[in-house]
């Protein structure tokens, strides 16, 4: 009986012990100035094949808690820090940037010519972020727009829409969300313009923001002032573009 209560109160203490002495490993976060944060996961490594639950495969082969040294991206590409694992083989490649490196999706709201958003995700289906980052962007977020102008010089995203490396910059509705728009008019119908048709012929600039503001103006203009060359008038004269004298139905659906 006695052999048995203390078998019993032995196994309790080294169940005990086991528990008060858990190691608990807490997610690893590295900030760095040109490549945003990473946050290394203990846990999810630790489940992977080859490691399960032994700390030792990387510490202190690979990493050397006592020194707290930051290795490169370059230095990682030969193999040192996260590329010993991450090479293609054993793990996934140091190219698939983003399951580390957080990047969200981007929204630059202009004045001008509305609201565009960058998606990290599309564009890394055949770039690097090296092919972008830092010889034209800063991983930190600029609060300088660069114009429309100084893209077309390849500044910015035109550095690639040139038309060779990616779609050109006058292909203007596959980054600025130009809606179809429809004028209410309970006299001669309503009206529905399409910036996608118009812009088979016509580029933003030419309507924006000289002619029109990007923001939804609540002010009609009427017909008799577009036959002096306001609004719709200024292209649908007759020269440019059929006239407002005519086709009236084309625009105006009862």
């Amino acid at each position: 009986m006695k052999t048995g209560i203390i078998f019993s109160t032995i196994v309790f203490m080294i169940s005990f012990q086991s528990v008060a002495f858990a190691i608990r490993i807490k997610e690893a976060v590295f900030k760095t100035r040109s490549a945003g944060t990473v946050v290394f996961n203990h846990a999810e490594h630790l489940k992977q094949s080859g490691i399960t639950h032994n700390c030792r495969i990387c510490h202190s082969a690979i990493f050397d808690l006592k020194k707290k040294t930051r290795h490169s991206m370059a230095e990682m590409e030969k193999g040192e820090s996260c590329g010993a694992c991450h090479n293609g083989k054993k793990a996934f490649p140091l190219k698939d940037c983003l399951k580390c490196h957080q990047a969200g999706e981007i929204s630059f709201e202009d004045k001008s010519y509305g609201s565009v958003k960058f998606s990290h995700k599309s564009h890394m289906e055949s770039h690097t972020c090296t092919d972008c980052h830092k010889s034209l962007y800063k991983t930190s977020r600029s609060r300088t727009l660069i114009p429309m102008k100084s893209m077309e010089k390849g500044k910015s995203c035109g550095a690639c829409h040139n038309g060779k490396q990616a779609f050109p910059l006058k292909d203007c509705l596959k980054c600025h969300h130009a809606e179809e728009l429809v004028f209410v008019e309970k006299s001669t119908g309503d009206v529905r313009f399409s910036h996608k048709k118009h812009m088979e012929a016509s580029g933003c600039g030419d309507c924006h923001p000289t002619i029109y503001k990007t923001a939804r103006n609540k002010v009609k203009v009427s017909m008799e002032a577009m036959e002096k060359g306001k609004s719709c008038g200024s292209c649908h004269d007759g020269k440019t573009a059929f006239s407002v004298k005519e086709k009236c139905e084309g625009c105006h659906k009862s």
